[in-house]
C-alpha cells in the first residue's frame, strides 16, 4: 500500500471544494477533482473510499473547523445573551473568511447526502453551544423550545445574510447586523 502524503490529501480536498463551489454536487466527479488536484483518479481511492466519503469527510472536516472558530472564545463566564452575540459574530466572521467553505457548507447540508453523515462526527463539537441552550434555559433566560429552533431563530438569519453578502456583493452594514441580532435574540429570549 501506497504511503499517504497529507498533502495531497488536502489538495484532493480543496478541489472538491472548488469544483462542488462552482459546478454542483452532482456535476463534480472524481476524475474532475482529481485534475484539479494535480492526482490520478486512482490516487484519490487512497485517501477515501468513494466520491460519498470524500464529500462527507469534507463536510465534516470544515463543520469541526467552523465549531471551532465559532466557539473559541465562548466560557461559561459570558452572560448568556453576551455569549449569543459571541457566537452572532465568530460565525459572520467565519463565513466572511472563509466563503467557499460556507458556500460548500449550505450546498452540501441542503443535499440529501447530508443523510450520509453520523451526526455525532459534527454534533460533538457544538457541545459547548449546547451547554450554553441549557445554561440560558436552566436561567430563565432562554425559552424551553428544542436547540433545533433555537437555531433557526438565531442562527438562520445571519446565514440569510451572509448568503445575500457572498453571492451578491450585498454589504453587511453595522446597525442591520445588529438589529438582525436583536430580532434573533427576541426571538428565543424567555
Amino acid at each position: 500500500m501506497r504511503p499517504k502524503d497529507e498533502t495531497k490529501r488536502e489538495a484532493i480536498l480543496q478541489s472538491a471544494m472548488v469544483l462542488i463551489n462552482t459546478y454542483g454536487l452532482a456535476h463534480t466527479s472524481i476524475s474532475k477533482i482529481a485534475k484539479e488536484a494535480g492526482v490520478s483518479p486512482a490516487t484519490i481511492y487512497i485517501y477515501f473510499a468513494n466520491k460519498e466519503d470524500l464529500l462527507t469527510t469534507l463536510y465534516v472536516e470544515v463543520r469541526r473547523e467552523m465549531a471551532g472558530a465559532i466557539l473559541d472564545s465562548i466560557d461559561e463566564s459570558l452572560e448568556v445573551v453576551d455569549a449569543f452575540r459571541l457566537l452572532w459574530e465568530n460565525l459572520l466572521a467565519y463565513y466572511l473568511a472563509y466563503p467557499d467553505h460556507f458556500v460548500f457548507a449550505e450546498q452540501f447540508h441542503n443535499a440529501p447526502i447530508v443523510d450520509s453523515v453520523d451526526p455525532a462526527e459534527v454534533d460533538t463539537h457544538f457541545e459547548p453551544y449546547v451547554r450554553l441552550i441549557e445554561r440560558g434555559q436552566t436561567q430563565g433566560q432562554l425559552k424551553n423550545i428544542p436547540a433545533n429552533l433555537i437555531n433557526a431563530f438565531v442562527f438562520y438569519p445571519l446565514t440569510e445574510l451572509a448568503k445575500h453578502h457572498v453571492k451578491e456583493g450585498t454589504p453587511m452594514e453595522d446597525d442591520e447586523l445588529e438589529a438582525a441580532f436583536d430580532c434573533a435574540w427576541d426571538a428565543i429570549r424567555a
